[in-house]
């Protein structure tokens, strides 16, 4: 049986539903993904839909996967995120040339392609969609699924042969492609984590600004909170949300800071939840802080409660976000001599910023 589909995103249906769709119409054994680049996002997404489409098999089912390091487009984080799923392989194109020439490409790695394999089944989804949120789900995108399942009839054999070519395609690549190892990883983080990169990030699919006013963050700043793994900002007077006696635990945060948490920079109405992240202080770690877009036109972030989890009060600290994980931040109280750092730290990169009512943050 011929399979034949679309995608005109973000018209009707996303790439990453109709992802979904095909996985939960039939068995594969075996998913094989090209893409250019990914961003953490897009891999939370991609990753979640797979467990979610593919239920108790998603631990069965082998998944390759062949990125690139072109440009510095791909996010470190993401790569491990692929790496370490359940069955997952990853390897890079022409990795280890592309570190040596400084992530420039000879010739750069631009598919967007899935291939699903079962018992006499075989689909090919092609795009122009990256693994990226917006190119998942939002951004403009067309993309063709092609296919065949039993009862395979005559007609289905141009199909095959189609389909067939993919894979032959396919595994030309991964057999010439750079096993992703920790030598790998390593040396591309230190290209990743270098000033010059965290200076000036190239843009991503998911650097879409679809905000603007006062109060918004400039297209280079979300490139930067998006790229750096720090993130420090002073706390101010933290409003007593925890009653009049106590100290709170409601941090307020330039609107869209919410990016360097993962969440797109996108409009969305005042007391919107964002999402819930893990919090780790002095190894206590609490794994449903809320992150919301507040009545006041500012990112609140609820941080460990004083005293029960977290130090004894925020007021007037200076706090450090450190990304572990997608989705887990680990949260320190800058001394006088570590905010001095942090703060050298983030100007080499042009990354220091002052709110409006005075108080400092910067990323880096």
């Amino acid at each position: 049986m011929l399979i034949l589909d679309s995608v005109t995103q973000p018209r009707g249906r996303s790439n990453l539903e109709l992802l979904a769709e095909t996985l939960n119409a039939a068995q594969f054994d075996q998913i094989d993904v090209a893409a250019a680049y990914v961003t953490t996002g897009g891999a939370r997404d991609v990753l979640k839909m797979l467990e979610s489409s593919l239920g108790t098999r998603w631990g069965h089912v082998r998944k390759r996967w062949v990125v690139a390091l072109d440009y510095c487009r791909t996010e470190p984080l993401a790569m491990r995120m692929l790496s370490n799923a359940p069955r997952s392989s990853l390897r890079i194109h022409d990795g280890v040339r592309v570190l040596r020439q400084a992530c420039n490409p000879k010739t750069p790695f631009h598919p967007k392609t899935f291939i699903f394999r079962g018992t006499g089944q075989h689909v090919v989804f092609a795009g122009s969609g990256n693994l990226s949120r917006s190119g998942l789900n939002t951004g403009n995108e067309v993309g063709l699924l092609l296919g065949y399942q039993p009862p395979t009839r005559q007609q289905d054999v141009s199909a095959a042969t189609q389909v067939q070519r993919v894979q032959d395609w396919y595994e030309d690549i991964w057999t010439a492609a750079d096993r992703a190892d920790e030598a790998l990883f390593a040396s591309y983080e230190r290209i990743y984590d270098s000033t010059k990169n965290r200076r000036d990030p190239v843009p991503t699919d998911d650097d879409v600004v679809e905000l603007r006013g006062k109060g918004s963050l400039t297209p280079e700043e979300l490139r930067k909170l998006r790229v750096c793994t720090h993130f420090w900002i002073e706390a101010g007077n933290v409003t007593r949300n925890l009653g009049p006696y106590s100290p709170g635990n409601q941090l307020m945060m330039k609107r869209l800071s919410r990016v360097f948490f993962g969440v797109p920079a996108a409009d969305v109405p005042q007391n919107s939840p964002l999402t819930r992240v893990s919090i780790e202080y002095q190894r206590v770690v609490k794994v449903d802080c809320s992150l919301t877009f507040s009545d006041n036109g500012m990112d609140k972030l609820t941080l460990p409660i004083p005293g029960a989890g977290g130090p004894p009060s925020y007021d007037q600290q200076t706090l450090l976000f450190t990304r572990l994980s997608a989705g887990s931040f680990r949260l320190d109280i800058g001394t006088p001599a570590q905010i001095r750092d942090w703060i050298r730290r983030s100007r080499l990169i042009d990354g220091a910023y002052t709110m409006q009512g005075g108080r400092q943050w910067g990323v880096f």
